[in-house]
């Protein structure tokens, strides 16, 4: 096992999971670079035919993939940082007198508040999360759980988690402007460890690191194993 892949593989198939519940087409990029090519060519018609937004993740283990990006001339990627942790060497407990409550995501309604809620803390496009997750709340239990973060009854943020094969992958943290340094997100983070140990008996935990939550996962017991590049691609 490579820890330092964890982390794509990881996203990739929470991605790939995601899509198939809500009905929509997962395509396969892979092969030598003249194959990747071609195929990243027609994902790419079936995109703009469709006006369809999405990110191309790419790491150290996907060069020949890397390579293609490149040549597509997509514009600058951001870079985040991938972190890892051995679950069971996790030190940290979760703060039980918090107040902070994560109500998971499974009625249609839920899930229209979390799109709200990401298009104000991400600044992304209404209803992008809504489309990605709509199998999710038609196919309980499983595998894919976002939450809504509450203080004291009032929604404050939102985070998710994808579980696959004694992994769990921490997604979406955000919170809100004015509920920000308040130790929301890291009770975000630990909530989610401690149901990936219990419920799941997950063993190890990875996510992807903006330069903002660096510190915080490293604080918590993470460590860097790289870094991930997201080229996006704008059809809409």
């Amino acid at each position: 096992m490579h820890f330092s892949s964890l982390a794509a593989d990881n996203l990739r198939e929470y991605m790939s999971y995601a899509i198939s519940m809500s009905g929509g087409m997962v395509r396969k990029v892979d092969g030598t670079y003249e194959e990747c090519e071609q195929s990243a060519r027609n994902v790419l018609d079936y995109l703009e035919k469709e006006k369809i937004d999405t990110t191309w993740v790419v790491d150290s283990h996907t060069k020949e993939f890397g390579r293609t990006v490149d040549k597509l001339g997509f514009t600058t990627p951001t870079v985040v940082k991938k972190a890892f942790m051995k679950i069971q060497m996790h030190a940290h407990t979760r703060n039980h007198g918090s107040n902070l409550v994560l109500e998971a995501v499974s009625t249609d309604s839920a899930l229209t508040e979390l799109d709200c809620m990401a298009s104000k803390i991400f600044y992304c496009n209404m209803n992008d999360l809504a489309i990605l997750l709509k199998g999710m709340v038609r196919h309980q239990p499983s595998n894919l759980r976002f939450f809504l973060a509450k203080l004291h009854g009032a929604t404050v943020g939102l985070c998710g988690m994808y579980v696959r094969n004694q992994v769990v992958g921490l997604y979406s943290d955000g919170v809100l402007p004015e509920y920000r340094n308040m130790g929301i997100a890291s009770d975000m983070v630990l909530q989610r460890l401690e149901m990936a140990r219990e419920l799941y008996r997950c063993r190890y935990a990875v996510a992807q690191c903006v330069r903002q939550s660096v510190d915080l996962y490293r604080r918590l017991g993470f460590r860097m194993t790289g870094n991930l590049s997201l080229y996006a691609s704008l059809m809409a």
